[in-house]
């Protein structure tokens, strides 16, 4: 399904992914999922009239929480102006063309029916999953869960480290040489930094585990000590030099600040194993072109290059 247009503008505006990380932002909601009530003892209002019609402010926050992962969206209310106000005028954007779409007609035409008609299936199928997976994961299900992810984490390090990303190997010697005469490492990062985003702040990269980059950039610096910068590292998006100001044990986050990713995790398992159960006393017919039967699988084929799963236990 497609993206919705104030979603597209919004990603546009807001996520801009250094270039050496391997996790992407987060996706843009989808054009079809439900809008979510306000909150619980808020005071709605109307922050946009277009024409006739009054678009709320919970249905700008909905969309606003739907850009983030669960439970991460800032307070759009206090949030800096220039983006809200991308996040209006995408949405403005979006019902104007609605309404010029209509007035044309192409809510009457057939092939807009049968999408829709696509669409409410997907709708629906979300709605009821969504609410399932409140019933499948319980907090002590949860709890289990981070009292694993804890577990996995010890032993684990991390490190604080800047760079600065050039686009070839002269520039990047060039820079080590200016470091080792004395050179301000953040102030070059800012002059010559091809990652902006962490240029502006002196090639600041904050904390980071080592799965958290690319191979090349982990291997040098986790091979490093404090206060160590190192020789130019290539990896595809350039060359690095890479200064490592601290290491530590890394630091688990409390059950709160992971609750709401753990739960997310564990209802995909749980949602998963639901499908897979009604898959398999499902009244299945599957046939070839000349009307002969099939065997129809009732597990998912692993993708390519991964692993069959192990057989569950007979019951």
């Amino acid at each position: 399904m497609k993206t919705t247009l104030s979603a597209l503008l919004i990603t546009t505006a807001l996520f801009a992914a250094p270039a050496f990380a391997q996790e992407a932002p987060a996706a843009a909601p989808d054009a079809a999922a439900p809008a979510a009530s306000a909150p619980a003892g808020s005071k709605d209002f109307t922050i946009i009239k277009l024409g006739a019609e009054d678009i709320k402010n919970s249905e700008v926050v909905d969309i606003w929480k739907g850009l983030f992962p669960a439970g991460a969206a800032p307070d759009f209310a206090n949030f800096d102006e220039n983006i809200r106000l991308n996040v209006l005028r995408g949405i403005v954007s979006e019902r104007l063309v609605y309404q010029q779409a209509v007035k044309e007609g192409f809510d009457k035409s057939e092939e807009v029916k049968k999408r829709i008609a696509q669409l409410q299936k997907q709708v629906v199928m979300q709605a009821f999953m969504e609410q399932k997976a409140k019933t499948l994961v319980s907090d002590s299900e949860l709890h289990k869960a981070y009292d694993t992810k804890v577990a996995e984490m010890k032993g684990n390090e991390e490190v604080k480290a800047r760079h600065i990303l050039v686009a070839d190997e002269p520039t990047a010697k060039d820079v080590a040489k200016q470091l080792k005469k004395g050179g301000d490492f953040e102030k070059i990062a800012k002059e010559k930094s091809t990652d902006k985003g962490s240029g502006a702040n002196g090639g600041d990269l904050g904390w980071f585990t080592k799965e958290k980059m690319v191979p090349e950039f982990a291997e040098a610096a986790f091979k490093m000590k404090k206060g160590e910068v190192s020789a130019p590292v290539k990896t595809a998006f350039g060359w690095h030099i890479i200064q490592v100001e601290d290491r530590r044990a890394v630091q688990p986050p409390s059950f709160d600040e992971m609750k709401e990713s753990l739960r997310a995790e564990a209802a995909n398992k749980a949602v998963q194993g639901y499908v897979e159960g009604m898959l398999k006393t499902a009244d299945i017919k599957y046939f070839a072109a000349d009307g002969k039967t099939k065997d129809f699988p009732r597990t998912l084929a692993p993708a390519a290059g991964e692993a069959a799963p192990a057989a569950a236990p007979a019951q």
